[in-house]
């Protein structure tokens, strides 16, 4: 058994999961770059590190255990390390709670938790529509979106894409098929959409506005 990376995996998310070791190659004298495979979704993750002239090649099966243990013991220091973790960002302008929201949707997408990330997606909008109207707080999200739209809160095609979130998320939450990655990964852009045009854009408009006042 060789040399094991422990590391939160930027592809499926899993934290602190085990890597294999499934190459490296000498960059230099002084630097190595290994890759590992994830344990569990088998991508890959690349760690560039700087080593003693005579420490490369450490990563083979005689050398075992962690990798931050056996590259301290060896004098080696991790460099970078790619691809990097996505950061999870929301749109700008946005209350606390739809934030909130939206990025466990996110990251619970990024695990592949495609139903918990439908139903997040969902209560994003479904909060989002209550804030742009509070008179409307009261009525299902169907009717809430329906009204905003009369009332010229949202535009035709926010309103599709309100209703597109909002049955997606109820096909998450209920139904027992289960939502693609690419359903998803549409899902994700379309609220996120939804988010920059009712919120961000109409936000960075009235700071503009108040700029330009004497």
């Amino acid at each position: 058994m060789s040399v094991t990376l422990v590391r939160d995996c930027p592809h499926c998310g899993a934290e602190k999961v085990a890597m294999r070791p499934i190459g490296q190659a000498p960059v230099g004298p002084n630097k190595t770059t290994a890759a590992f495979s994830c344990n569990r979704c088998n991508e890959v993750l690349c760690v560039s590190f700087m080593h003693p002239p005579k420490g490369a090649g450490w990563i083979t099966s005689t050398n075992t255990g962690d990798f931050d243990a056996v590259a301290r013991a060896s004098n080696s220091t991790v460099i970078c390390e790619y691809p990097e973790k996505e950061a999870l960002e929301a749109p700008e302008s946005i209350s606390d709670a739809v934030r909130r929201a939206f990025v466990q949707g996110l990251d619970n997408a990024r695990r592949g938790h495609t139903d918990a990330a439908a139903s997040m997606f969902r209560k994003a909008i479904d909060v989002a529509t209550r804030e742009l109207d509070p008179s409307t707080a009261g009525k299902l999200l169907a009717a809430r979106i329906n009204l905003l739209a009369s009332n010229g809160k949202l535009t035709e095609d926010l309103k599709d894409w309100a209703h597109l979130i909002r049955l997606d998320g109820n096909q998450g939450a209920h139904d027992d098929e289960e939502l693609t990655h690419a359903e998803i990964d549409q899902l994700k852009d379309f609220t996120r959409l939804f988010l920059i045009y009712t919120f961000t854009l109409p936000a960075q408009v009235l700071a503009r506005k108040l700029a330009a006042q004497p």
